[in-house]
């Protein structure tokens, strides 16, 4: 569509305009924290856009890449009774941080603030956006472990995704299943099926279906690497192996909605029996910081029967040094720590590596992420569960 010059001039003054109001509306809350910041960003844009203003030739594609739209939706939030905070940066590691929208609810509540078009979000999800591009799904599990990691009276603050323009079904259904609040209009997929075929797709409409073919793909995965005789243990699949949600303990309500449904794909697709035939006949192995990481979690948050497991563990599985079987090689020695490759993966991938062996874990998002960077593993990708013996005292349980 073609604009004229006073056509894109007008529409350049509504944004300046508009700018200049969400920096005025923003007064009333002048002593929330961060409210400073978020002024400060809408005053660069506005900047931006006055400059535009002074030049004879202004073209739509600067206009339509200004952030004010999103900023205007933050202002929203802002403005809403509750809010503790905005544009908050947390530290993830010593090279990693993540800024939260908003921070609500005496700080049990975390918000991101999402206005982008739903069906490029879409499309971002499933690959199809330039190198290096995250997704809406990289910025989720950015929150939840960030959220971890920064508990509020003892418990990971709530993460809720609000779509100020709508969000697909599919992808919807992807980030409640790995435990975000998704709020905003539930749109219809623009996508076709082909596109959300990920092995565990919880966001399926045709559950019967796609267990079984769940079930041969993970039948497949194990069949295809018969050849690797070692395996090395991550965290998340040692916690997966001991847990009691894994060990005929899923038929549980949670008041953490996260554990409640993962309760439910265990039911559907149980963990231990995959791990179990994965581990027939194998040699098991795992770095000191595995092991080390993964007793402390336990000692932390397991129950007597997942201790009694972790026990039972440690007489089948052999802990070596991190720096095992010498340096690393390149790239994996110049792999950056950053977004989801933390410090703790890269050690025990890389000595999974060293060893020529298969990494069993749930950590996806650290494969992927690496793979971004020209980085694979040899890894064999299972459902994440966790300990969840210490929570079943004040869960509902429940017949299946």
């Amino acid at each position: 569509m073609e604009h004229s010059s006073e056509n894109l001039l007008s529409m350049l003054m509504e944004k300046i305009n508009f700018g200049e109001d969400l920096t005025f509306r923003l007064q009333s809350v002048k002593d929330v924290d961060g409210v400073s910041k978020l002024q400060k960003k809408i005053r660069q844009e506005v900047e931006f856009l006055k400059r535009l203003q002074k030049n004879d030739k202004i073209k739509v594609e600067q206009l339509s890449c200004s952030n004010l739209r999103h900023l205007g939706a933050m202002v929203d939030f802002a403005l809403k009774p509750g809010v503790l905070a905005v544009c908050k940066i947390f530290h993830i590691n010593d090279e990693s941080k993540l800024l939260i929208d908003i921070i609500s609810d005496g700080g049990k509540t975390w918000t991101k603030v999402i206005a982008r078009n739903p069906k490029s979000l879409t499309a971002l999800s499933t690959g199809k956006a330039s190198y290096g591009a995250r997704s809406i799904l990289d910025q989720a599990e950015d929150y939840l472990e960030c959220a971890q990691l920064y508990p509020c009276m003892y418990k990971p603050p709530k993460v809720i995704f609000e779509f100020t323009s709508g969000i697909e079904e599919s992808l919807a259904n992807k980030l409640k299943g790995i435990g975000v609040h998704v709020k905003g209009d539930i749109l219809l997929d623009s996508c076709t099926p082909d596109d959300f075929n990920d092995i565990w797709d919880s966001g399926s409409t045709e559950d019967e279906l796609c267990d079984s073919q769940k079930i041969d793909a993970v039948s497949q995965q194990i069949q295809d690497h018969s050849e690797l005789v070692t395996l090395n243990l991550d965290v998340t699949a040692m916690m997966a192996y001991v847990s009691n949600m894994t060990n005929g303990h899923c038929n549980y309500v949670f008041k953490q909605d996260v554990l409640t449904q993962q309760s439910a794909w265990e039911a559907e697709r149980p963990v231990k029996p995959i791990l179990d035939s994965l581990f027939e006949g194998k040699t098991l192995v795992c770095c000191k910081t595995a092991w080390d990481d993964f007793e402390k979690i336990v000692e932390t948050l397991g129950g007597i029967m997942e201790k009694k497991r972790t026990a039972n563990l440690r007489e089948m599985i052999t802990v070596f040094p991190d720096d095992y079987n010498g340096p690393d090689d390149y790239p994996r020695r110049t792999l950056k720590v950053r977004g989801h490759v933390r410090l703790r993966s890269k050690i025990i991938f890389n000595f999974g590596h060293r060893l020529k062996c298969l990494t069993v874990s749930a950590n996806e998002g650290f494969v992927r992420a690496a793979m971004q960077q020209g980085v694979t593993y040899a890894a064999f990708i299972h459902e994440s569960r966790a300990l969840t013996e210490g929570k079943e005292s004040s869960a509902k349980k429940i017949s299946l």
